[in-house]
């Protein structure tokens, strides 16, 4: 399968979709999660709430890494997840430009662009498994013991994580946007040929 010709800039529906299932579901789960700290006293409403919104964002997350081997070519894993040494060399060369202070503006999931997504995905992904493995091993009531204390711990270490990748997710499309570069309009549903870009 080809490059579009757009050098990999569009998104098609699914991806979208995906992409939305994540914020909602993700920044929800995240931010209910203070409702499910009071479950080893016997509390389960906000811990419910929390549960299910963690899982319906593990569901999305399963779709994603499955759309990452066999979706369109632009947004399989294959193609832009960065791990090997050109698509690492791409990622310093957008960080020599940032110090520069050029804004990169290449491929979708390519560059330092690609290595945030990476990490985000990585990292909701993290919290999803562990909170679906907590989710099916609690007891409302019972403190956590042995590996599952272990699970619950990384999973309070991945919630830590979340903020830092949300300002540097949501504040590369806010630059992008003061910028004139309104990227965030395609996963939106928003008609391209408002924002300038071809």
């Amino acid at each position: 399968m080809h490059m579009s010709p757009n050098n990999g800039r569009e998104l098609d529906v699914t991806t979208r979709i995906i992409h939305l299932g994540l914020v909602l579901f993700g920044i929800t789960a995240w931010l209910s999660g203070e409702l499910a700290e009071d479950v080893e006293e016997g509390e389960t409403f906000g811990y419910n709430i929390h549960s299910w919104l963690g899982l319906a964002l593990a569901v999305i997350i399963a779709l994603r890494l499955v759309y990452g081997l066999v979706g369109p070519a632009n947004i399989r894993f294959s193609s832009w997840f960065p791990v090997t040494g050109p698509r690492l060399s791409v990622v310093w060369d957008d960080i020599r430009a940032m110090l520069l202070l050029k804004l990169p503006d290449g491929p979708l999931h390519h560059g330092l662009a690609g290595l945030v997504q990476a990490a985000g995905l990585l990292l909701f992904a993290w919290m999803a498994a562990t909170g679906t493995w907590l989710y099916f091993s609690l007891v409302p009531g019972r403190e956590a013991g042995g590996i599952l204390h272990l699970v619950e711990e990384l999973h309070e270490v991945g919630e830590g994580l979340i903020p830092l990748y949300l300002v540097l997710h949501v504040g590369a499309v806010v630059l992008h946007a003061l910028l004139g570069r309104h990227k965030w309009r395609r996963m939106f549903f928003i008609n391209r040929a408002r924002d300038g870009e071809t």
